[in-house]
């Protein structure tokens, strides 16, 4: 089979030819037919969730099983599925508790701790696979399977949108954010979408975005989220950057006992005042990926046309290094997605 490898943490893919793999007990393999990309992967790649290399890379994966090992019951050949990114335990307190990505057994990353679909199979143990609804293709259920889930989690459980409530969402251009646009406008809300360029801003209106705000033409983000809220500020901030001085912005823009949530992560500190959030009752937090039932209702969401893939760019799967450079120079509008026709 084909594979893009990367054969040293922070070095570029390679094209090889592998054997194709075949499935363990507990293991099914998929002939993966769509893949998603996004920053994460870039993150990824570097190094720092720790993994060995040479390592096949990508977990957000549509495709078809087409074998499976000894005991396993829950996929067949011939079943559509999509990827689960998490390899948890299934048996914790956090997994029976329904916040499996809490796992305290928890093994690692899809793509990163084991190969992933950026190659013409991948074998996982077969909880990972879940049945994609009819409706969905390939190409939507791999977007599903991290740039809409990590958004159906965050909005319902983590930032906890009502309809009516203003919401920011701070990197609302990229591939998670603007998912984030929809999911937030499914649950009722009104959306400010904050991104450092009008490129990027016209791309998070037309998925949704009620008001904008280019992060480069103002000197005060919370002030502009406050001006557009006619001095309230926002009920919910959701902040897909993670640098200190946009999750610092996301909790200056709430309201009182509005929510600050983090997504995406850098390095640094960010400044709390105890005694404002002793009086405001203010919630500061991170959300973490979803659960597999938050992927498959995501999935089946999707299904119904309720949300949509917001694909900027698609490449043949050999051709994933030219996403990695639209991703680092901040030029990619929405998600990248990967085709594997012959």
């Amino acid at each position: 089979m084909r594979a893009m490898v990367v054969r040293e943490w922070g070095q570029p893919f390679t094209l090889e030819e592998r054997p194709d793999p075949e499935p363990g007990p507990g293991e099914a393999m998929l002939k993966v037919r769509a893949a998603g990309v996004g920053l994460t992967l870039v993150t990824m790649r570097t190094g720092v969730f720790g993994g060995e290399a040479p390592r096949v890379m990508g977990h957000e994966l549509g495709g078809d099983i087409v074998a499976v090992g000894d005991g396993v019951t829950n996929v067949k050949p011939g079943d559509r599925c999509a990827v689960y990114f998490y390899l948890n335990c299934g048996y914790c307190r956090w997994c029976h508790g329904g916040r499996e990505t809490l796992c305290e057994n928890h093994g690692g990353y899809v793509g990163v701790h084991v190969d992933g679909g950026y190659a013409d199979y991948v074998v996982l143990p077969a909880g990972n696979f879940l049945p994609i609804p009819e409706g969905l293709d390939y190409e939507g259920a791999a977007i599903a399977a991290d740039a809409v889930n990590t958004n159906w989690h965050c909005m319902r459980e983590r930032a906890q949108i009502a309809p009516h409530d203003d919401v920011l969402l701070i990197g609302a251009g990229g591939g998670v954010g603007v998912h984030g646009i929809q999911v937030a406008k499914a649950f009722g809300a009104r959306v400010i979408a904050a991104d450092i360029s009008d490129e990027k801003l016209d791309y998070a209106r037309q998925w949704g975005a009620d008001e904008v705000i280019n992060v480069r033409a103002v000197d005060d983000v919370a002030a502009a989220a406050r001006k557009l809220t006619d001095g309230k500020g926002v009920e919910a901030a959701v902040d897909y950057v993670g640098a200190p001085e946009t999750f610092g912005a996301a909790i200056a823009a709430l309201t009182t006992a509005g929510r600050a949530v983090v997504i995406g992560a850098k390095p640094g500190n960010v400044e709390i005042n105890p005694i404002e959030l002793l009086i405001t009752e203010k919630i500061v937090t991170g959300s973490r990926h979803s659960t597999r039932t938050e992927l498959l209702e995501t999935m089946d969401v999707m299904a119904k046309g309720t949300i949509k893939a917001a694909v900027g760019k698609r490449v043949h799967f050999t051709e994933v290094e030219t996403l990695f450079e639209d991703l680092q120079a901040e030029t990619l509008l929405g998600r990248g997605a990967l085709t594997y026709d012959d």
